[in-house]
């Protein structure tokens, strides 16, 4: 049995996903596709399973995509409700406009998750954490693969959050962990929050900590961060495990070599065409006798005749 029964969650989605550039130009980011959905859907999944049934999704970038995205991910007895911003209102200024909205209802606690990235988590220890220390914020924590690269976090014997640190060399004895993006909110802090744009480091945790009521939990799974467009196509191609998949909406001739290709949907290819280990979806058009290998194409880039595409991330808006 869970600690704690969750009802609603919060998936930030409306970032305009600079490091994601070009792909982000013509798809938001959290709503990239992939062979198992766009990426929005993992940490909407995750939610499900953890119990939520209502989860706010809020957006601000190519809003009317990123809608459609999150509203593909619904399964049955999901409701999700997208939180349009009329301007980038940050993660903490958008849990707090959500809140306004109605949409995260009025009651326990809020899980709040990023939506770029691929979750596979078991947060019963977040929730137990969650349950018996009266946190205001309690992070879900995983032993980190790369202090190198990402930001890392420290805790005390209680659990209590007691660094956040940049990436670099980490101290002697030091224990670094990763925050994947997935936190418990309590309704307390929530009502807390000032409806302006702002992040969750300024306008939650640090008050959380402040009150000594921020804390962590290490739970098990996996974590994927899809943070660029290098992490966006290994993501698709770990999905793949070097098979080939062809959305419905796809046109591809017979006559064209795929092999461990994503063609996602409204994508044309033609014949002759040759692709390995390569994302081609929204609209995007690979030509005649075209090569096109470990590269992306989305929205209105396309391969020319004869073009050899090779290591490139080419999008634009249709």
């Amino acid at each position: 049995m869970n600690a704690v029964r969750l009802r609603t969650a919060m998936v930030f989605a409306a970032g305009r996903g600079e490091r994601m550039r070009p792909l982000s130009d013509a798809v938001p980011k959290p709503a990239l596709p992939t062979p198992n959905g766009p990426v929005v859907c993992s940490p909407l999944r995750l939610a499900a399973r953890a119990g939520c049934r209502h989860m706010a999704v809020n957006v601000w970038h190519l809003a009317d995509l990123m809608e459609a995205a999150a509203v593909s991910c619904a399964a049955d007895r999901i409701e999700i409700l997208p939180c349009r911003e009329p301007e980038l209102m940050g993660t903490a200024g958008g849990l707090a406009l959500a809140r306004d909205r109605g949409l995260l209802g009025s009651e326990g606690p809020v899980l709040v998750l990023n939506g770029d990235s691929v979750l596979e988590l078991s947060l019963e220890p977040l929730m137990q954490r969650f349950a018996h220390s009266g946190d205001l914020v309690s992070l879900a924590l995983l032993p980190h693969p790369d202090p190198e690269r990402w930001s890392r976090v420290t805790i005390d014997q209680q659990g209590a959050v007691d660094q956040i640190l940049p990436p670099g060399s980490t101290a002697h004895g030091e224990a670094p962990l990763l925050y994947p993006g997935v936190m418990l909110v309590s309704r307390e802090a929530l009502n807390d929050l000032e409806t302006s744009p702002h992040g969750v480091a300024e306008g939650l945790w640090a008050h959380a900590r402040a009150a000594g009521r921020f804390g962590g939990a290490v739970v098990s799974g996996r974590w994927r961060e899809v943070g660029n467009p290098q992490d966006y196509l290994a993501t698709v191609l770990g999905q793949l495990g070097g098979s080939v998949m062809i959305e419905p909406s796809a046109l591809v001739d017979p006559e064209a070599a795929l092999d461990s290709t994503y063609i996602g949907s409204g994508a044309q290819i033609e014949a002759g065409a040759d692709l390995r280990d390569s994302v081609v979806a929204d609209g995007a058009v690979v030509r005649r006798g075209a090569q096109v290998i470990r590269s992306v194409l989305l929205g209105a880039a396309q391969a020319d005749e004869g073009e050899c595409v090779v290591d490139e991330f080419r999008a634009a808006p249709l």
